[in-house]
């Protein structure tokens, strides 16, 4: 391709101006300087296709970089090598969260109508629940960012460059456009750059494709555009690694403009959906608001047809509108989140926001990243081939065993032919990997190295893919080779064997081949390994010894098949996402059988292109595996599967995770090896990296979804029991309707405590062996709808029967209200008895929720007795001084009231009881 081709593919930015006057090499005439940092069009593949020196030139650099006077200039133009970091959630934004939704509205709503009739502590007292409410959430949310905060730690790192002819160590931020990049092992890429020459370049990709292994570089013009960033083999990426090899590259791309930033861009187009409990609990506020609405207006109307004062029937619908809404709710709501969210906590799962503790209850799908989510992230030997036999390791590389010389010969011969330092961790991947495994068979690589010093090096190039080092070994010249398996087989006149050395024949090398092939469509990297007596210096000589196979891979991590287990067992169904190829990807999947049916089918990120979101959201729910899959499809599959009605959570840990983590309706981060993007943009983070850490989150997730619905149902009921009751009062038309204090006291006082007492039940029993909650099955079906009505019914009755009987005995006044007050209120608190939580489980776990329950219960019957031991706590809720008797009405009705609503929970028992015996029948 010709600069000229190149030009246009860069041209299409606006020209930079120039911030200093250029030296020399930049002052000859010519196309005006491109903005490099502006991205350029996706199909433009002229960077892939050009010859190294046309991109020096284009970039009016030079085989010996740039000028330090250019470098300055140019940094002073394009501004630091830097990418905004990912944002994490400001204090601002958590303060803000906590004032949103319908809820929190209606309360505010119940305020300014109490403000506008006179009831100015009753105003003051509401708005005191909103900032209390605020405060826990914001509190527990705050300490989380802070604790997930601690687990990034910038780093400022260095690169090496060549600029004046000379290498240079400088500060990452200063490389620009032009520089000359001096790659190493272990040497993160600053930036976005050709290669311009390389020996034996491997790049650690995986936080950008997902690539488990390092993938192989060379300096040669592409025959055509790849396909994805993975096929990008001329080219390094800004954040990978360099695993092994050495080369240059020139810097076309830096800051906002790198891959990795493209892939950041992305997160700022997720969103996710709106968190399951938000939406449950909006719907829930609509319709209190138009019950509030419906009952207050009936009051009002039939209060002024009596002639009634215009104020007081004002004051007495504002009191109808209090009864309606439960104000404790949100309180009890936020507590038991802060509370479930402690608990994940100490399961090593960070909660950064704490709808996010509900929404994992409710998930029904997971979305894994392979490459160190499911896998470790490091290169293990997982088999070698000794003759005829295959050894296959454990699930995190160790275990090869010693009992052969054989194998003690291969582990000899990959330490000897080995730049890596196991102690000092440098080196690439692929040779530490080789370094533990001899080190796990019993050979000290240092002691051996000691021994035998290397004398003479071929490194691996393109010319041959097999590494060769020569060694001096008590007066004798030994070498070690390792590499591709058909050119080591080719240089192999003998095998080394259990009896001895034996003649490589022709059917030999067939079955090593096909052993290799085999190991291979497992997506495992092969190398070959031999020896011979010898040295270099006429070269490779042709007739090695071979010893061996040795296959090498990213190792699934020991929990993760148990994880996933787990989640099949919950009802949860697993998919892999992953920029790897699809035979690694199987392979990983096999492993921790990541499908139930044991069907496992793959698709290739190559076939999605044509797909519209429906198709891809039909695709996504029959296909456990999804390989080579790019940042932006993995967005797209997230959203697909929630546009088909899923509840889908993202486990992931690099970069080109965050914009599905961002998607779904719960991310996960990896913390411990997870970039900081991932971490910053999830909703929780795992720190210690075990998936089962993930699985104990879901339980207490679907525990506190339990809670919350709990205690949704008791407060729901009982203020339907208010508003009822005063319903009844004003029909009847003598004496009642409650005062908004008395209905607040009974509401947030009172109330609040059987409510946290029913949340803070622990799991039931069958919090991991039943299936999630649908997507289309509400928090409060139709069933669940009769039941709060029934039960709003029977304990409106009870006390409207209280308050008929004071009535006729001692007509209207506070004696009649005290009654009415202490029956609702003792109904109400048997009914929180009855609502708790009878599913088969622990029998600890049962005694320690009833226990508490039976606390709280203690505590509500405490503060009922407040008003009565306080006289002026009494007089503001207008209430008098119950006698003997009126206190055993109010027990007796209340006693009927839970005997009522028990008669109704076991029916309704028996029922389901029935419809599961007729599933499990069918």
């Amino acid at each position: 391709m010709t600069i000229a081709a190149i030009v246009s593919w860069l041209e299409e930015s606006a020209p930079i101006e120039a911030a200093a006057e250029p030296d020399d090499r930049l002052s000859r005439s010519g196309p005006r300087r491109p903005r490099l940092l502006d991205e350029p069009p996706l199909e433009s593949d002229a960077i892939f296709r050009s010859r190294g020196e046309d991109i020096l030139e284009l970039l009016r650099s030079g085989a010996d970089g740039l000028s330090a006077n250019e470098a300055r200039r140019r940094l002073a133009v394009y501004g630091p090598n830097q990418t905004p970091p990912p944002l994490g959630r400001s204090q601002r934004d958590m303060v803000a969260a906590q004032f949103t939704g319908l809820p929190v509205a209606l309360l505010f709503g119940s305020a300014v109508l109490s403000f506008a009739t006179g009831g100015l502590l009753d105003a003051a007292l509401t708005i005191g629940v909103v900032l209390a409410n605020a405060a826990i959430g914001f509190s527990s949310e705050n300490a989380t960012e802070r604790l997930i905060r601690r687990l990034s730690r910038p780093t400022e790192h260095m690169a090496e460059v060549q600029r004046d002819g000379n290498r240079l160590t400088v500060l990452a931020a200063t490389i620009v456009p032009g520089d000359i990049l001096v790659l190493a092992p272990g040497q993160f890429v600053p930036a976005d750059a050709r290669i311009l020459e390389c020996g034996d370049l491997t790049v650690d990709e995986s936080t950008l494709t997902g690539e488990s292994l390092p993938v192989r570089k060379h300096a040669k013009v592409l025959d055509q555009a790849p396909a994805g960033v993975a096929d990008r083999h001329n080219i390094v990426h800004d954040g990978t690694i360099v695993s092994g090899g050495d080369g240059r590259a020139v810097v076309f791309r830096t800051g906002s403009g790198t891959e990795a930033a493209r892939t950041r861009a992305l997160i700022d187009l997720a969103r996710p959906p709106r968190p399951v409990i938000e939406e449950e609990l909006s719907s829930l506020s609509g319709r209190l608001a138009l019950l509030c609405v419906g009952a207050s207006s009936v009051v009002f109307l039939v209060g002024l047809l009596r002639g009634e004062p215009l104020l007081a029937m004002a004051r007495s619908a504002v009191a109808l509108a209090v009864a309606a809404i439960p104000e404790g709710l949100p309180a009890i709501a936020t507590t038991t989140l802060a509370l479930g969210a402690r608990a994940m906590e100490r399961e090593q799962a960070f909660v950064r926001a704490l709808p996010a503790v509900e929404a994992l209850g409710t998930i029904d799908t997971i979305c894994l990243d392979k490459t160190g989510t499911l896998t470790e992230n490091r290169m293990a030997v997982v088999a070698v081939a000794i003759g005829e036999e295959v050894r296959r390791t454990s699930a995190d590389g160790h275990g090869h065993g010693s009992d052969t010389d054989l194998l003690r010969a291969i582990a000899e011969a990959v330490a000897l032919c080995n730049e890596a330092n196991l102690a000092m961790q440098t080196g690439s991947s692929t040779e530490l990997a080789l370094l533990r495994f001899s080190s796990d068979v019993g050979i000290d690589p240092d002691a051996v190295q000691q021994q035998s010093p290397i004398v003479g090096l071929q490194s691996r190039d393109q010319a041959h893919r097999w590494m060769a080092t020569a060694h001096r070994r008590n007066g004798a010249d030994y070498v070690a080779v390792k590499g591709a398996p058909d050119e080591l087989l080719a240089l192999a006149a003998h095998e080394l064997t259990e009896d001895g050395l034996r003649p490589l024949d022709e059917e030999r090398r067939h079955r090593i081949l096909a052993t290799n092939e085999t190991l291979a469509r497992e997506g495992l990297r092969v190398l070959g390994v031999a020896r011979k007596e010898g040295d270099l210096r006429d070269g490779l000589p042709d007739d090695l010894v071979w010893l061996g196979l040795v296959a090498l891979a990213d190792p699934v991590r020991a929990e993760a098949q148990e994880a996933v287990e787990i989640f099949h067992r919950a009802g949860i169904r697993t998919i892999i996402i992953t920029g790897d190829q699809p035979a690694t990807a199987l392979s990983v999947a096999e492993a921790v059988a990541v499908s139930r049916t044991g069907i496992i089918p793959v698709v290739d990120g190559a076939n999605l292109a044509d797909l519209d979101d429906q198709a891809l959201g039909a695709l996504a729910l029959r296909t456990s595996v999804f390989a080579r899959i790019s940042p932006g499809d993995k967005l797209r599959i997230v959203r697909a599967l929630q546009g088909a009605g899923r509840r889908v959570a993202m486990i992931g840990d690099g970069v080109n995770d965050g914009p599905a983590l961002r998607a779904a309706a719960v991310g996960v981060a990896m913390g411990r090896q997870g970039t900081d993007v991932a971490r910053e943009v999830a909703d929780i983070v795992i720190a210690d990296d075990d998936l089962r850490a993930l699985a104990r989150a879901i339980a207490r997730g679907r525990a506190t979804d339990d809670s919350i619905g709990a205690a949704t149902r008791y407060f729901l009921s009982t203020n339907l029991s208010e508003v009822l009751l005063m319903l009844g009062e004003t029909l009847h038309g003598r004496g009642g309707l409650e005062t908004p204090m008395e209905l607040f006291w009974l509401n947030l006082v009172t109330d609040i405590m059987p409510g946290l007492g029913l949340a803070m039940a622990e799991p039931r029993g069958d919090v991991m062996t039943r299936p999630p909650r649908t997507a289309d099955a509400p928090l409060f079906g139709h069933d669940e709808l009769r039941d709060l009505g029934f039960d709003g019914a029977h304990l409106a009755a009870s006390a409207l029967t209280a308050h008929l009987i004071l009535l006729a005995r001692k007509g209207a006044g506070p004696q009649a209200r005290a009654a009415t007050f202490i029956t609702l209120s003792l109904a109400q608190f048997a009914h929180a008895w009855g609502l708790r939580d009878r599913t088969p489980g622990s029998v600890a776990g049962r005694v320690v929720s009833e226990t508490r329950l039976g606390g709280a219960l203690a505590a509500a019957c405490g503060l009922l007795a407040a008003p009565f031991l306080i006289r002026p706590l009494r007089t503001l809720l207008g209430l008098g001084v119950p006698s003997p008797g009126d206190l055993a009405l109010s027990a007796g009705l209340a006693a009927t009231s839970f005997g009522i609503g028990e008669l109704r929970r076991t029916q309704r028992m028996n029922v389901r009881s029935g419809r599961a015996i007729v599933r499990v029948a069918a």
